[in-house]
């Protein structure tokens, strides 16, 4: 194992940066020429890490910029009557508003200064004195059980650590109670927020983690040791094959998920190394996993991406509204550096494939996964309006790649109009109009189940209001993804629908040819050196593909719709790697 690659990357993502780093120690955004939310309190913390354990001859100008930002991020913390740094941005036209994000400073602060004290900078005495003077109830927007108090929580734990806090042990146990009593479910792993991301569920967990893992002993301690054991179970059953995070609502294509995976991987590893080694191994090959996807996103020649594209910044494919580059980028290297200072290490060569695995949530999430060597499978029964499609959203074909099918492609001209792998319904033959089954309203008949196989899934729903049934059978075998797709008992024109990432910024498009072997047809998707085969068990009337006009958090995305000759209830297809 070693660490060289995640510093290697950590050194070259932040170095992108540099240029937007202004000699206050403010980091600005690439775009909008301005700070943006956190961006300079994460951007210290990687200079901080970098000062510690990157190449020698850099050190002292990575603590220079290290203590500068540091300085700069303090200014906001101790005086919140200072204008708040821009928060969410309009694609279409560049306006800006601006929200009190001064939460998110307090852990990269602390661990900052911390290891400025330890390299000892003389600069550490006057940062000490202005760290003591904080106030969390004036300077901190959120308060329990929100994630964003949960992310001061963690900086004011590292602060009372380092004995430089006013907060008393019972203080920081009653702010962590609400979580516990509400929030936190503690048998199934999850931080609940509305919509019920993947993301924030993490996010949560790992600055819950993070303060476990330095040393808490109060009230909560065994409901934070349950919930590191059955939060990191969960956060293993929901990271897909290539690395990334199953999708599941807002943030989802955001690297920093990524780079928390990263952080949150490498804590639980270490905490449970000498308690449980099996589970710990499964923790560092997880967290070497997620550094293979976090290293993709690197663009050439630019700034580390915030999101799992490499499409220019100003294009803000797959951004939010509440994402720029100067804070989702450093959030991301933030996470990358706390995982180093924690030990991340990674092996030679690919990460560990995925083993077997099946995962199966009833409520609140109604989602399923199940896993296979190179392949991943995502189920969506209870998709988040405005964010997700039903059905089969993520698949997703190993590490290293960039040709993932991973969260719904949407078209712009209808952002709500979400289109996943899968059935099509016609009223008739030919191009006629279609009723995705992923944008329809449906209703599950009963919890998702478990098939025959052990990376098998088998669903059944209903449209809301009506009385069209759909049943979706998946198989993940060695040989590929093999899906069955019904409408028992209704038979009719059908259409199979494949969204597929085009361009995700790397130079190359998606090459997409089809073509007929014994009577089915067989789709070809070619991204520079990668291959995925999609095999139709039926007979194709017409294609047509449409490569323009839509996206999803990987990228500009295209269409094909194979409308099948026959008609009939079922569909079978298959989706293999071929290269």
């Amino acid at each position: 194992m070693t660490a060289l690659a995640p510093v290697s990357t950590l050194a070259g993502a932040v170095r992108s940066f540099e240029p937007h780093l202004q000699d206050s120690g403010e980091m600005v955004d690439v775009v909008f020429g301005e700070p943006t939310q956190y961006g300079t309190a994460y951007h210290a913390l990687c200079q901080a890490v970098l000062a510690e354990v990157g190449p020698e001859p850099e050190r002292g100008a990575h603590a220079d910029r290290a203590a500068r930002g540091l300085d700069a991020a303090l200014r906001h913390v101790e005086d919140p009557t200072l204008p708040a740094t821009l928060a969410t941005f309009r694609r279409e036209t560049g306006a800006v508003s601006r929200v009190n994000h001064r939460d998110f400073f307090w852990p990269p602060i602390l661990k900052t200064y911390g290891i400025l004290r330890r390299l000892g900078l003389a600069c550490a005495p006057d940062l000490e004195g202005r760290i003591r003077a904080v106030d969390p109830a004036r300077s901190f927007r959120a308060r329990p059980p929100s994630n964003w108090a949960m992310v001061w929580l963690s900086g004011e734990w590292l602060r009372m650590r380092a004995g430089l806090a006013p907060t008393t042990q019972e203080q920081f146990d009653a702010w962590l109670a609400p979580y516990f009593q509400g929030p936190v479910l503690l048998p199934l792993g999850l931080y609940q927020e509305p919509g019920l991301p993947n993301s924030y569920d993490l996010f949560t967990r790992y600055h819950m983690a993070d303060v476990l893992c330095h040393g808490y002993e109060g009230a909560w301690r065994t409901e934070m040791e349950l919930l590191l054991q059955t939060g990191l179970r969960r956060s293993l059953a929901v990271q897909l094959s290539d690395g990334s995070l199953a999708s599941a609502h807002r943030s989802t294509g955001q690297t920093w998920t990524v780079g928390a995976e990263c952080a949150y991987f490498t804590l639980a590893g270490n905490w449970f190394r000498g308690r449980d080694p099996a589970l710990a191994e499964r923790a560092h090959a997880a967290a070497a996993r997620a550094f293979a996807s976090f290293r993709r996103w690197q663009r050439p020649g630019g700034v580390y991406s915030p999101v799992e594209n490499l499409l220019p910044p100003v294009w803000r494919v797959g951004y939010e509204g509440y994402t720029a580059d100067g804070h989702y980028g450093n959030l991301a290297l933030g996470f990358l550096a706390a995982a180093i200072a924690e030990g991340l290490a990674v092996p030679d060569g690919d990460p560990p494939a995925r083993a077997t695995a099946r995962h199966i949530e009833g409520a609140p999430t109604q989602r399923a996964l199940c896993h296979r060597g190179p392949y991943s499978v995502q189920l969506n029964g209870q998709p988040a309006p405005h964010y997700d499609g039903f059905g089969l959203v993520d698949l997703t074909f190993g590490p290293g790649r960039l040709l993932q099918i991973a969260s719904s492609m949407r078209y712009l001209g209808a952002p709500d109009a979400f289109y996943n792998p899968g059935l099509a319904l016609r009223p008739g033959p030919g191009r006629t109009e279609l009723r995705p089954v992923s944008q329809e309203p449906m209703d599950l008949l009963g919890p998702i189940e478990p098939g025959p196989g052990l990376a098998s899934l088998r669903l059944a729903a209903r449209v809301r209001e009506g009385p069209d049934r759909y049943a979706l059978a998946v198989d993940v075998e060695p040989d590929g993804v093999w899906v069955k797709e019904d409408t028992p008992g209704v038979a009719g024109h059908r259409t199979l629908l494949l969204p597929y990432p085009r361009d995700c910024g790397s130079g190359a498009t998606t090459a997409v040819a089809v073509h007929r072997e014994d009577g089915r047809a067989v789709v070809e998707l070619g991204l520079g050196t990668e291959l995925v085969r999609v095999q139709v068990d039926a007979e194709v009337e017409s294609v047509l593909n449409l490569p323009y006009g839509f996206e999803n958090r990987r990228g500009l995305g295209g269409l094909l719709r194979l409308d099948l000759a026959r008609i009939c209830e079922e569909v079978r297809w298959r989706a293999a790697v071929v290269r």
